[in-house]
Protein backbone atom coordinates (compact mmCIF):
# COMPACT_ATOMS: atom_id res chain seq x y z
CA UNK A 1 0.00 0.00 0.00
CA UNK A 2 3.19 2.29 0.74
CA UNK A 3 3.92 1.97 -3.43
CA UNK A 4 1.40 4.88 -4.85
CA UNK A 5 2.08 2.95 -8.57
CA UNK A 6 0.98 -0.54 -7.38
CA UNK A 7 -2.11 0.78 -5.71
CA UNK A 8 -3.59 2.55 -9.01
CA UNK A 9 -2.74 -0.30 -10.85
CA UNK A 10 -6.21 -2.24 -9.13
CA UNK A 11 -8.12 0.46 -10.74
CA UNK A 12 -10.57 -0.05 -13.25
CA UNK A 13 -9.23 0.80 -17.02
CA UNK A 14 -12.02 2.63 -18.46
CA UNK A 15 -15.03 1.00 -20.12
CA UNK A 16 -13.92 -2.57 -21.19
CA UNK A 17 -17.27 -2.76 -22.96
CA UNK A 18 -20.17 -1.65 -24.82
CA UNK A 19 -23.22 -1.44 -21.83
CA UNK A 20 -26.27 -2.59 -22.77
CA UNK A 21 -29.55 -1.89 -21.54
CA UNK A 22 -32.72 -3.75 -21.61
CA UNK A 23 -34.07 -1.01 -19.29
CA UNK A 24 -36.06 -3.13 -17.12
CA UNK A 25 -34.56 -3.89 -13.68
CA UNK A 26 -35.19 -7.16 -11.99
CA UNK A 27 -34.44 -7.24 -8.17
CA UNK A 28 -34.51 -10.43 -6.15
CA UNK A 29 -38.11 -10.74 -3.69
CA UNK A 30 -35.56 -11.06 -0.51
CA UNK A 31 -33.75 -8.14 -1.23
CA UNK A 32 -36.99 -5.88 -2.11
CA UNK A 33 -38.51 -7.12 1.01
CA UNK A 34 -35.57 -6.84 3.17
CA UNK A 35 -34.15 -4.16 5.90
CA UNK A 36 -31.96 -1.87 3.63
CA UNK A 37 -29.95 0.82 5.14
CA UNK A 38 -30.85 4.25 3.97
CA UNK A 39 -28.06 5.24 1.25
CA UNK A 40 -27.70 7.81 -1.44
CA UNK A 41 -29.63 7.95 -4.37
CA UNK A 42 -26.36 7.88 -6.45
CA UNK A 43 -25.57 4.66 -4.96
CA UNK A 44 -29.20 3.19 -5.51
CA UNK A 45 -28.94 4.45 -9.18
CA UNK A 46 -25.32 2.57 -9.62
CA UNK A 47 -27.28 -0.41 -8.30
CA UNK A 48 -29.90 -0.04 -10.73
CA UNK A 49 -27.88 0.23 -13.80
CA UNK A 50 -26.11 -3.18 -12.62
CA UNK A 51 -28.86 -4.73 -12.08
CA UNK A 52 -30.56 -3.49 -15.11
CA UNK A 53 -27.37 -5.54 -17.59
CA UNK A 54 -28.09 -8.37 -16.25
CA UNK A 55 -30.23 -10.74 -19.24
CA UNK A 56 -32.78 -13.64 -18.00
CA UNK A 57 -30.45 -16.19 -19.91
CA UNK A 58 -27.32 -14.70 -18.18
CA UNK A 59 -26.00 -18.14 -16.45
CA UNK A 60 -23.00 -16.17 -13.97
CA UNK A 61 -22.25 -12.97 -13.10
CA UNK A 62 -20.00 -10.63 -14.91
CA UNK A 63 -16.45 -9.91 -13.46
CA UNK A 64 -17.70 -6.19 -13.42
CA UNK A 65 -20.28 -4.29 -14.72
CA UNK A 66 -19.80 -1.10 -15.96
CA UNK A 67 -21.68 2.36 -16.67
CA UNK A 68 -20.99 5.98 -17.80
CA UNK A 69 -20.81 8.61 -14.84
CA UNK A 70 -23.01 10.41 -16.70
CA UNK A 71 -25.50 7.42 -16.83
CA UNK A 72 -25.58 7.58 -12.99
CA UNK A 73 -25.69 11.08 -12.40
CA UNK A 74 -28.10 12.55 -15.32
CA UNK A 75 -31.88 14.35 -13.74
CA UNK A 76 -29.85 14.76 -10.20
CA UNK A 77 -28.98 18.17 -10.44
CA UNK A 78 -25.35 17.81 -9.04
CA UNK A 79 -22.97 20.17 -10.53
CA UNK A 80 -20.55 19.38 -12.56
CA UNK A 81 -17.96 20.04 -9.76
CA UNK A 82 -19.50 17.94 -7.62
CA UNK A 83 -20.45 14.89 -9.59
CA UNK A 84 -16.96 12.95 -9.17
CA UNK A 85 -17.38 13.49 -5.27
CA UNK A 86 -20.55 12.24 -5.06
CA UNK A 87 -20.10 9.53 -7.20
CA UNK A 88 -16.75 8.31 -5.11
CA UNK A 89 -19.10 8.27 -1.86
CA UNK A 90 -21.51 6.15 -3.52
CA UNK A 91 -19.26 4.04 -4.32
CA UNK A 92 -17.79 3.93 -0.56
CA UNK A 93 -21.32 3.27 0.31
CA UNK A 94 -21.87 0.19 -1.48
CA UNK A 95 -18.12 -0.96 -0.48
CA UNK A 96 -19.06 -1.04 2.78
CA UNK A 97 -22.65 -2.46 2.25
CA UNK A 98 -22.87 -5.81 3.52
CA UNK A 99 -26.23 -8.32 3.30
CA UNK A 100 -26.83 -10.58 6.47
CA UNK A 101 -28.79 -13.84 6.64
CA UNK A 102 -30.34 -15.06 9.40
CA UNK A 103 -31.87 -18.66 9.78
CA UNK A 104 -35.70 -18.60 11.49
CA UNK A 105 -34.38 -19.71 14.61
CA UNK A 106 -31.41 -17.39 14.89
CA UNK A 107 -29.20 -20.12 15.35
CA UNK A 108 -27.05 -19.11 12.32
CA UNK A 109 -26.22 -16.02 11.04
CA UNK A 110 -23.74 -14.35 8.84
CA UNK A 111 -22.33 -11.81 6.23
CA UNK A 112 -21.67 -11.27 2.78
CA UNK A 113 -20.23 -7.95 1.22
CA UNK A 114 -22.28 -6.27 -1.47
CA UNK A 115 -18.88 -6.04 -3.87
CA UNK A 116 -16.04 -8.33 -4.74
CA UNK A 117 -12.63 -6.20 -3.52
CA UNK A 118 -10.46 -8.97 -4.09
CA UNK A 119 -10.50 -8.91 -8.04
CA UNK A 120 -7.62 -6.89 -10.29
CA UNK A 121 -10.91 -4.75 -11.29
CA UNK A 122 -11.76 -3.56 -8.13
CA UNK A 123 -14.88 -0.88 -7.82
CA UNK A 124 -13.90 2.47 -8.65
CA UNK A 125 -13.88 4.77 -12.04
CA UNK A 126 -11.37 5.91 -14.34
CA UNK A 127 -12.11 7.97 -17.48
CA UNK A 128 -15.38 9.04 -16.68
CA UNK A 129 -16.36 5.20 -16.68
CA UNK A 130 -17.78 3.32 -13.21
CA UNK A 131 -16.87 -0.45 -12.50
CA UNK A 132 -18.93 -2.22 -9.98
CA UNK A 133 -17.70 -6.23 -9.07
CA UNK A 134 -20.32 -7.95 -7.82
CA UNK A 135 -19.65 -10.77 -5.15
CA UNK A 136 -20.14 -14.12 -7.27
CA UNK A 137 -21.39 -15.45 -3.51
CA UNK A 138 -24.61 -13.48 -4.01
CA UNK A 139 -24.64 -14.46 -7.80
CA UNK A 140 -28.11 -16.59 -6.78
CA UNK A 141 -29.75 -13.29 -6.06
CA UNK A 142 -29.13 -11.47 -9.52
CA UNK A 143 -29.11 -14.86 -11.62
CA UNK A 144 -31.83 -16.72 -12.86
CA UNK A 145 -34.06 -15.36 -10.63
CA UNK A 146 -37.33 -16.99 -9.75
CA UNK A 147 -39.19 -14.83 -7.70
CA UNK A 148 -38.88 -10.89 -8.52
CA UNK A 149 -39.56 -7.48 -8.68
CA UNK A 150 -39.77 -5.88 -11.99
CA UNK A 151 -39.46 -2.32 -12.99
CA UNK A 152 -38.79 0.17 -15.58
CA UNK A 153 -35.59 2.01 -15.58
CA UNK A 154 -36.31 5.20 -17.15
CA UNK A 155 -39.17 6.01 -13.84
CA UNK A 156 -36.82 4.76 -11.40
CA UNK A 157 -33.65 6.89 -12.73
CA UNK A 158 -36.08 9.96 -12.27
CA UNK A 159 -36.45 9.50 -8.39
CA UNK A 160 -34.77 12.13 -6.37
CA UNK A 161 -35.36 10.25 -2.60
CA UNK A 162 -34.34 7.02 -1.22
CA UNK A 163 -38.27 6.59 0.25
CA UNK A 164 -39.03 7.02 -3.31
CA UNK A 165 -37.04 4.49 -4.54
CA UNK A 166 -37.71 1.99 -1.91
CA UNK A 167 -41.90 2.78 -2.49
CA UNK A 168 -41.24 2.35 -6.08
CA UNK A 169 -39.62 -0.97 -5.54
CA UNK A 170 -41.97 -2.11 -3.09
CA UNK A 171 -45.32 -1.32 -5.23
CA UNK A 172 -43.84 -2.74 -8.08
CA UNK A 173 -44.45 -5.87 -6.24
CA UNK A 174 -48.41 -5.28 -6.16
CA UNK A 175 -49.30 -4.23 -9.51
CA UNK A 176 -51.29 -7.48 -9.73
CA UNK A 177 -53.44 -7.21 -6.60
CA UNK A 178 -53.15 -3.03 -6.13
CA UNK A 179 -52.92 -2.64 -3.10
CA UNK A 180 -49.84 -2.96 -0.35
CA UNK A 181 -50.89 -3.23 3.33
CA UNK A 182 -48.45 -3.84 5.86
CA UNK A 183 -47.99 -3.95 9.77
CA UNK A 184 -46.41 -0.60 10.78
CA UNK A 185 -43.29 -2.57 12.56
CA UNK A 186 -42.77 -3.80 9.87
CA UNK A 187 -42.94 -1.07 7.81
CA UNK A 188 -41.16 0.91 9.70
CA UNK A 189 -38.25 -1.68 9.36
CA UNK A 190 -38.88 -1.91 4.87
CA UNK A 191 -37.98 2.50 5.35
CA UNK A 192 -34.97 1.79 7.70
CA UNK A 193 -37.00 3.60 10.34
CA UNK A 194 -36.46 0.96 13.02
CA UNK A 195 -34.33 1.15 16.02
CA UNK A 196 -31.02 2.98 15.39
CA UNK A 197 -28.14 0.50 15.10
CA UNK A 198 -24.11 0.99 16.20
CA UNK A 199 -20.55 -0.23 14.64
CA UNK A 200 -21.50 -3.34 16.00
CA UNK A 201 -25.29 -3.09 14.60
CA UNK A 202 -26.62 -3.03 17.92
CA UNK A 203 -29.39 -0.96 19.27
CA UNK A 204 -28.83 2.75 21.00
CA UNK A 205 -30.62 2.79 23.81
CA UNK A 206 -31.18 6.16 25.82
CA UNK A 207 -30.00 7.22 29.45
CA UNK A 208 -32.76 5.48 30.82
CA UNK A 209 -32.12 2.16 29.04
CA UNK A 210 -34.81 2.53 26.32
CA UNK A 211 -33.90 1.47 22.85
CA UNK A 212 -33.76 4.58 20.33
CA UNK A 213 -35.86 4.52 17.52
CA UNK A 214 -36.14 6.81 14.43
CA UNK A 215 -39.43 8.75 14.44
CA UNK A 216 -40.86 6.59 17.22
CA UNK A 217 -44.35 8.67 17.15
CA UNK A 218 -46.48 6.84 14.04
CA UNK A 219 -47.72 10.09 12.64
CA UNK A 220 -44.13 11.51 12.12
CA UNK A 221 -42.73 7.98 10.40
CA UNK A 222 -45.66 8.57 8.10
CA UNK A 223 -45.01 12.01 7.32
CA UNK A 224 -41.51 11.66 6.73
CA UNK A 225 -40.88 8.52 4.61
CA UNK A 226 -44.63 9.44 2.58
CA UNK A 227 -44.61 12.86 1.81
CA UNK A 228 -41.60 12.59 -1.04
CA UNK A 229 -43.08 9.49 -2.84
CA UNK A 230 -46.49 10.73 -2.53
CA UNK A 231 -45.16 13.37 -4.57
CA UNK A 232 -42.65 12.15 -7.00
CA UNK A 233 -44.57 8.79 -7.83
CA UNK A 234 -47.65 10.70 -8.83
CA UNK A 235 -46.63 10.48 -12.93
CA UNK A 236 -45.69 6.78 -12.44
CA UNK A 237 -47.02 3.55 -12.86
CA UNK A 238 -46.89 3.11 -9.12
CA UNK A 239 -49.04 6.48 -8.17
CA UNK A 240 -50.68 5.70 -4.81
CA UNK A 241 -52.75 6.86 -2.11
CA UNK A 242 -52.25 5.95 1.40
CA UNK A 243 -55.20 4.73 4.37
CA UNK A 244 -53.69 4.74 8.15
CA UNK A 245 -55.09 1.69 9.94
CA UNK A 246 -56.05 1.99 13.49
CA UNK A 247 -56.54 -1.02 16.36
CA UNK A 248 -60.28 -1.72 16.75
CA UNK A 249 -61.28 -3.13 20.53
CA UNK A 250 -59.61 0.01 22.37
CA UNK A 251 -60.97 -0.08 25.97
CA UNK A 252 -58.44 2.65 26.70
CA UNK A 253 -58.94 6.69 26.37
CA UNK A 254 -57.49 8.18 24.02
CA UNK A 255 -56.75 8.08 20.10
CA UNK A 256 -56.35 4.17 18.88
CA UNK A 257 -52.81 3.28 17.62
CA UNK A 258 -52.06 3.35 14.53
CA UNK A 259 -50.89 -0.40 13.66
CA UNK A 260 -51.25 -0.79 9.61
CA UNK A 261 -50.86 1.12 6.26
CA UNK A 262 -52.69 0.56 3.28
CA UNK A 263 -51.19 1.80 -0.22
CA UNK A 264 -53.50 1.50 -2.76
CA UNK A 265 -52.72 2.38 -6.76
CA UNK A 266 -53.96 4.45 -8.86
CA UNK A 267 -53.62 2.24 -11.72
CA UNK A 268 -54.55 -1.11 -11.14
CA UNK A 269 -53.24 -4.05 -13.46
CA UNK A 270 -56.48 -6.20 -15.44
CA UNK A 271 -55.28 -9.80 -14.91
CA UNK A 272 -58.32 -11.03 -16.56
CA UNK A 273 -61.06 -10.12 -18.97
CA UNK A 274 -64.07 -8.35 -17.80
CA UNK A 275 -67.79 -10.12 -18.44
CA UNK A 276 -68.80 -7.10 -20.24
CA UNK A 277 -65.99 -7.57 -22.79
CA UNK A 278 -67.39 -10.92 -23.69
CA UNK A 279 -70.78 -9.99 -23.56
CA UNK A 280 -69.95 -7.78 -26.26
CA UNK A 281 -70.11 -9.52 -30.20
CA UNK A 282 -67.46 -7.02 -31.27
CA UNK A 283 -65.26 -7.46 -28.44
CA UNK A 284 -65.80 -11.52 -27.95
CA UNK A 285 -64.89 -11.16 -31.50
CA UNK A 286 -61.49 -9.11 -31.11
CA UNK A 287 -60.93 -11.58 -28.04
CA UNK A 288 -61.53 -14.98 -29.97
CA UNK A 289 -59.01 -13.57 -32.32
CA UNK A 290 -56.56 -12.50 -30.31
CA UNK A 291 -56.77 -16.27 -28.72
CA UNK A 292 -56.52 -17.92 -31.97
CA UNK A 293 -53.12 -15.92 -31.62
CA UNK A 294 -52.38 -17.85 -28.34
CA UNK A 295 -52.25 -14.46 -26.42
CA UNK A 296 -52.73 -14.75 -22.87
CA UNK A 297 -56.07 -13.22 -20.96
CA UNK A 298 -53.81 -11.75 -19.00
CA UNK A 299 -52.14 -9.60 -21.67
CA UNK A 300 -55.58 -8.99 -23.60
CA UNK A 301 -57.05 -7.35 -20.32
CA UNK A 302 -53.94 -5.21 -19.87
CA UNK A 303 -53.59 -3.95 -23.20
CA UNK A 304 -56.39 -3.64 -25.02
CA UNK A 305 -58.19 -1.10 -23.44
CA UNK A 306 -54.50 1.08 -24.17
CA UNK A 307 -54.39 -0.07 -27.80
CA UNK A 308 -57.95 0.33 -28.40
CA UNK A 309 -60.32 -1.75 -30.45
CA UNK A 310 -58.45 0.31 -33.74
CA UNK A 311 -55.35 -0.05 -32.50
CA UNK A 312 -55.74 -3.95 -31.75
CA UNK A 313 -57.73 -4.66 -35.08
CA UNK A 314 -54.56 -2.96 -36.77
CA UNK A 315 -52.22 -5.60 -34.94
CA UNK A 316 -54.38 -8.41 -35.86
CA UNK A 317 -54.18 -7.18 -39.45
CA UNK A 318 -50.69 -7.06 -39.63
CA UNK A 319 -50.58 -10.71 -38.03
CA UNK A 320 -52.63 -12.18 -40.64
CA UNK A 321 -50.51 -10.90 -43.26
CA UNK A 322 -47.75 -12.50 -42.01
CA UNK A 323 -49.29 -15.32 -41.65
CA UNK A 324 -49.78 -15.79 -46.07
CA UNK A 325 -46.60 -13.96 -46.39
CA UNK A 326 -44.08 -16.64 -47.80
CA UNK A 327 -40.98 -15.45 -45.65
CA UNK A 328 -41.82 -13.71 -43.30
CA UNK A 329 -44.33 -16.14 -41.34
CA UNK A 330 -44.81 -15.83 -37.17
CA UNK A 331 -43.06 -19.24 -36.23
CA UNK A 332 -44.15 -19.08 -32.38
CA UNK A 333 -47.18 -17.66 -31.76
CA UNK A 334 -47.19 -17.44 -28.00
CA UNK A 335 -43.92 -15.95 -27.68
CA UNK A 336 -44.43 -13.23 -30.62
CA UNK A 337 -47.25 -12.14 -30.33
CA UNK A 338 -47.87 -11.82 -26.62
CA UNK A 339 -44.29 -9.76 -27.06
CA UNK A 340 -46.05 -7.85 -30.02
CA UNK A 341 -49.10 -6.76 -28.17
CA UNK A 342 -47.17 -5.94 -24.80
CA UNK A 343 -44.62 -3.46 -26.55
CA UNK A 344 -47.45 -2.00 -28.53
CA UNK A 345 -49.03 -0.92 -25.75
CA UNK A 346 -45.92 0.13 -24.05
CA UNK A 347 -45.27 2.41 -26.98
CA UNK A 348 -48.85 3.95 -26.54
CA UNK A 349 -48.18 4.52 -22.78
CA UNK A 350 -44.95 6.14 -23.05
CA UNK A 351 -46.01 8.67 -25.87
CA UNK A 352 -49.20 9.43 -23.21
CA UNK A 353 -46.69 10.14 -21.03
CA UNK A 354 -44.05 12.35 -23.11
CA UNK A 355 -47.27 14.26 -24.31
CA UNK A 356 -48.93 14.66 -20.67
CA UNK A 357 -44.77 16.22 -19.39
CA UNK A 358 -45.13 18.29 -22.96
CA UNK A 359 -48.43 19.78 -21.75
CA UNK A 360 -47.18 19.91 -18.22
CA UNK A 361 -44.31 22.09 -19.23
CA UNK A 362 -45.84 24.35 -21.69
CA UNK A 363 -48.09 25.17 -18.64
CA UNK A 364 -45.38 26.07 -16.38
CA UNK A 365 -43.63 28.42 -19.07
CA UNK A 366 -47.49 29.86 -19.07
CA UNK A 367 -47.44 30.22 -15.48
CA UNK A 368 -43.88 31.57 -15.72
CA UNK A 369 -44.97 34.02 -18.49
CA UNK A 370 -47.59 35.67 -16.84
CA UNK A 371 -45.09 36.12 -13.81
CA UNK A 372 -42.91 38.69 -16.02
CA UNK A 373 -45.70 40.31 -17.27
CA UNK A 374 -46.99 41.16 -13.78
Amino acid sequence: MSNKNSSLATLPLGLVYEPVHKHLVKQHWNVTFSRQSKMSVAAKRIMARVLDQIRDDDYALRPFYQMRIEDVVEHTGITRRAVYNEVQGAIVELLTTVWYFESPDKKEWRGRHLLDTTKEETAGYKDSVITIPLNPALADYFINVAHYTSYELAQYMRLKSWYSMRFFEILSAFKDTGFWEVDIEDYRLLMDCGPVLDKRRQPKKDKDGQVIVKYPLAKDLILRTTTEPLEELADTDVAFTMKAISETGRTLRGRPKIVRLRFELVHKQQNSIPDSWLNNPTTKSIIERLRSWKVTDKNIARCAPTLGREGVLKILHEWDLKATHPTDRINSKEKYCNTALTRAAKQVLDQQKAEALEVRQELQLGLFGEADNE
